[in-house]
């Protein structure tokens, strides 16, 4: 679809707007059972070396967790969103952007990690990044770690109490 390309954008209002269309129209085709690849290649790009086109892809997805339920989506999907947030979450100061807006996208996706939860390594890293979050002192990438810290708490308990 040619407005994927769109995603490369070098203005950020334009990604915004573009990951919103983009998650719209995913709202419609994926629960139908079409256009299967959008995020695969969303969790592809996130990624890339191309910085625009990983940041707009991270807010694609935190878009689309927030449109599609996770009923829509298969159990490998699922976890590539996962990776593709969790990895993109670092303390490394020129990454801060994507590690801001992966965060910001984690707390919409904890409804598809259910799965990752019950795996002890796979849940100490989604753990570990969101712990990362917290310590880095840009204020709105904190407040998004404890969001998801939150919604883990509401969604994951049981798998996670013992890390409070």
């Amino acid at each position: 679809m040619a407005i994927l390309a769109t995603l490369a954008s070098p203005e950020v209002r334009v990604r915004r707007q573009i990951s919103s269309i983009l998650s719209s129209i995913a709202s419609i085709e994926i629960p139908r059972g079409e256009w299967d690849e959008l995020i695969p290649s969303l969790c592809s790009n996130a990624e890339s070396t191309e910085n625009n086109i990983k940041l707009a892809s991270l807010t694609t997805l935190g878009y689309v967790c927030d449109e599609i339920k996770p009923s829509d989506i298969n159990d490998a999907v699922k976890n590539a969103i996962i990776a593709a947030l969790t990895k993109n979450i670092t303390s490394e100061p020129e990454n801060l952007e994507s590690t801001r807006l992966a965060i910001k996208a984690l707390p919409n996706s904890i409804p598809y990690a259910s799965q990752s939860f019950q795996n002890p390594p796979e849940r100490d890293f989604i753990m570990e990044k969101i712990f990362v979050a917290c310590s880095i002192a840009d204020e709105e990438v904190r407040e998004h770690g404890l969001q998801s810290l939150k919604e883990i708490a509401s969604c994951e308990y049981e798998s996670i109490e013992f890390y409070f």
